[in-house]
C-alpha cells in the first residue's frame, strides 16, 4: 500500500483529505506541526508527500529543499497544493514533482496522484506495477511471476513493494529498516538480508537478480533481469 504524508496547517482540510486518501486505497498520515517534517518522514516513511503551500508548516521551499537534500528522503515524490494566484510563480527547481490548485473537490487530486506514481514508480490505474515478468498488485497484495502467484509474508511483500516502486535507487539496510519495519523495530540489519534472501528464493533463480546487492551499501531493484 502506498504511504502518503499530509503536511498542512489547515487541520480540518487535512482530516478531510486523509479520509479521501483512505477511500482511494492509500495509507495516509498527518504530519505534526510542531516537529520538523524531515524527521517525521524519516521515522514514519512515505512514498508521496502532499505539501499544502497555502497553509504550510513552515517555509515550503525550505521544506522541499531539505527533503531533497537528504539521501534517505529524496526518493519521496512531493506534490504541492497551491492557491491559483501563486501557481504561475511556483519554483519547480526546489524539487517538486507536480502541483495542483487546492480546491474542495478532490477528483483531480486523485488523478494527479496516480499520474505522479505512474511517472515515478510505474504504478498504473489498476494499482499494478510491473518489472519484466514480475507483477505486483498494490490493492490485492498479490505478486506473480510469469502469471504464477507467489506466496509472500507481509514484510516480504512490503520490502518488495518499496524496492519495486523505487527501482533503480540504492537503499542502505538501515534505510530499508526504517521505511519497511518502522522506527520502533528493535532488530538488526541482518533482518533485511534474511528477507532479501527469502524474496529471491520465492521469485526464482531466473529472476532473482532483479534485486541487486550493492556492495558495502545495500540493495536496489533493477528494471530488467540482465543475466
Amino acid at each position: 500500500m502506498i504511504n502518503v504524508a499530509l503536511a498542512s496547517a489547515d487541520r480540518p482540510y487535512s482530516r478531510e483529505l486523509r479520509l479521501q486518501l483512505v477511500g482511494w486505497g492509500y495509507r495516509p498520515w498527518m504530519a505534526a506541526l510542531e516537529e520538523p517534517l524531515s524527521e517525521q518522514l524519516q521515522e514514519r516513511g512515505a512514498d508521496l508527500l502532499l505539501l499544502d503551500f497555502t497553509a504550510p508548516p513552515g517555509d515550503p521551499s525550505v521544506i522541499v529543499r531539505t527533503i531533497k537534500r537528504n539521501a534517505e528522503l529524496k526518493h519521496i515524490a512531493i506534490v504541492a497544493l497551491v492557491d491559483a494566484r501563486d501557481a504561475v510563480a511556483l519554483d519547480f527547481s526546489v524539487g517538486l514533482e507536480d502541483f495542483l490548485v487546492r480546491s474542495d473537490s478532490f477528483e483531480e487530486l486523485e488523478t494527479r496522484i496516480r499520474f505522479v506514481l505512474w511517472r515515478l514508480s510505474k504504478v498504473d490505474s489498476k494499482d499494478t506495477v510491473r518489472a519484466g515478468a514480475l507483477t505486483m498488485n498494490l490493492a490485492s497484495y498479490q505478486v506473480s511471476v510469469k502469471g504464477q502467484q507467489i506466496d509472500l509474508t507481509y514484510k516480504e511483500y512490503e520490502l518488495l513493494r518499496f524496492l519495486l516502486t523505487h527501482r533503480g535507487r540504492v537503499f542502505s539496510r538501515d534505510a530499508l529498516l526504517r521505511h519497511v519495519w518502522g522506527e520502533e523495530y528493535l532488530g538488526g540489519t541482518r533482518t533485511v538480508d534474511v528477507h532479501i534472501r527469502r524474496l529471491r528464493a520465492k521469485i526464482g533463480t531466473e529472476f532473482d537478480t532483479l534485486i541487486q546487492t550493492v556492495r558495502n551499501v545495500g540493495y536496489k531493484f533493477i528494471e530488467e533481469n540482465k543475466s
